[in-house]
């Protein structure tokens, strides 16, 4: 696969106009990106939403806990094959919450496709790390 420098560049673009439009908590701004067969998967056990309505509704519900939001990307690794383009990356998300400040890292992957209207998502996933998972060790531990 060969990935050229103006697919990487539309897909940084694409990347990016969503963390700002999630940063002003600008739902329209976000959904905007989105393809309408848009599967989105968040770290919560709730948190799977297909289609434009499950995913803006999921997303509003986060606005609405949260003062501000703040996502940033670590390197983005970037490939992609004629109109489908991949993406994983490091992240961190942080908000204020009830005055609170907290601070979520994590991972990221993500599936684009180039249509008329530009690259839109078609499946998103943040993880984080397990909390009970120690360092080298591939599953947690079984108590």
């Amino acid at each position: 696969m060969f990935l050229s420098d103006k697919t990487r560049e539309a897909v940084v673009r694409t990347m990016y106009a969503y963390a700002a439009a999630y940063n002003r908590k600008d739902a329209d701004g976000v959904m905007e990106l989105m393809a309408p067969e848009i599967i989105a998967i968040g770290c919560g056990q709730d948190e799977w939403a297909e289609g434009p309505e499950q995913v803006r509704a999921g997303m509003e519900r986060d606005f609405a806990q949260c003062d501000t939001v703040s996502v940033e990307y670590g390197d983005l690794r970037i490939a992609a094959d004629g109109i489908i383009a991949w993406v994983a990356a490091p992240f961190e998300i942080t908000a204020i919450a009830g005055g609170k400040m907290q601070a979520l890292r994590g991972r990221l992957t993500a599936v684009l496709m180039n249509t008329w209207d530009g690259w839109r998502f078609v499946q998103m996933h943040f993880s984080l790390p397990a909390a009970d998972q120690e360092e080298g060790q591939s599953f947690p531990a079984q108590g």
